[in-house]
């Protein structure tokens, strides 16, 4: 049997949908908080997603394994460029998805995510100036004379409250 294929969007919006229509969860009035769907590899029932970490869900474990189960038989997460395109009831066979981290196919080239392929070169935003000698005055002022190495170190005062 094909299975469904919605986008994350879609497929959180789905099992919140079926969660909060659990006669337990409107009797207690709690508000399940549903994670985005995560692609994985292909389960052997065929499910290609998976979620974790639902936020407010003590006690409701059982049912939302049961909604989960349930959603995960009907619907498959849409990859890649079929994300955009898949809408509701859309059936469509399963395409390798693009790895996001630039695995297996992926150029060596840096990109720019901001549209620019080329790299600026990189200058100086003083010019030609060079950092300040350590020791020196960053205003370009000469070396004070060493006053403080000639002097003896300093004592404490006396307590003024006669202790």
């Amino acid at each position: 049997m094909l299975r469904k294929t919605l986008n994350a969007s879609r497929l959180q919006d789905e099992v919140k949908r079926r969660l909060q229509r659990l006669q337990e969860v409107v009797e207690d009035g709690v508000k399940i908080v549903v994670p985005r769907p995560q692609i994985q590899a292909v389960d052997r029932t065929g499910c290609n997603w998976t979620m974790k970490h639902f936020g407010n869900a003590a006690g409701f474990e059982a049912s939302i394994a049961g909604v989960l189960a349930q959603v995960q038989k009907a619907y498959n997460l849409a990859e890649g460029d079929e994300a955009a395109d898949a809408t509701e009831g859309e059936e469509t066979p399963r395409r390798a998805a693009a790895d996001p981290f630039g695995g297996a196919g992926a150029s060596n080239a840096p990109v720019n995510l901001f549209g620019d392929t080329t790299r600026a070169a990189k200058a100086n935003p003083f010019g030609d100036a060079t950092p300040a000698k350590s020791g020196g005055d960053p205003f370009g002022a000469p070396p004070a004379p060493d006053d403080e190495a000639n002097e003896p170190p300093r004592k404490r005062p006396a307590n003024p409250f006669g202790d």
